[in-house]
């Protein structure tokens, strides 16, 4: 990876933790934890939440499991995309989220032993969906578009994922020899 990019990731990632960390010390200085008020009805609502576990409340009170984990995943993005992110500036970027979301989450865990979590997204009166913070929502749109990056990628390289598998099909049918 070249310079450029190690910047790149790095800058993404330094932006990712900061807000992160600003966030989740607003709603720590300003709401008890289990408290919440609307921010657009009871659709979307910040709420104060402690989560011992993994996204989504998986794996509660397993802190010590999670920080080991959260640090292989740290050396695995950072090791593993680092070819990937020196093709492209945008993969660049989603490293760098993913890995500012990581140490934002991670140095909850190791701090606090949990993950503050505050947004909280439903329907009024009914089903409510996990609450998560920054460093989630980066970490998951930063996977989400790494992945649609390199199918692009692939695809324009015109390797795999550039072809359907009617165009394969008929590829192969036409090499066979007709008698």
């Amino acid at each position: 990876m070249t310079a450029r990019r190690v910047v790149l990731v790095a800058a993404v990632a330094v932006i990712v933790f900061v807000l992160d960390r600003v966030t989740k010390i607003a709603v720590e200085s300003n709401l008890t934890p289990g408290s919440s008020f609307d921010v657009v009805g009871q659709w979307i609502r910040i709420s104060h939440v402690t989560n011992t576990g993994a996204a989504f409340g998986l794996l509660p009170e397993r802190t010590t499991l999670l920080s080991i984990l959260s640090v292989g995943a740290v050396f695995a993005i950072v090791f593993y995309y680092r070819r990937l992110a020196a093709d492209s500036r945008l993969i660049a970027a989603t490293l760098g989220m993913q890995l500012g979301g990581a140490i934002g989450n991670l140095v909850d865990r190791i701090g606090q032993g949990y993950v503050v979590d505050f947004v909280d997204v439903g329907l009024p009166g009914g089903p409510r969906f996990w609450s998560f913070n920054v460093a989630d929502s980066s970490i998951v749109v930063g996977i989400i578009a790494v992945t649609l990056l390199l199918w692009w990628q692939e695809r324009a390289r015109g390797g795999p994922a550039a072809t359907s598998g009617t165009a394969s099909l008929e590829r192969a049918s036409s090499a066979q020899p007709r008698e």
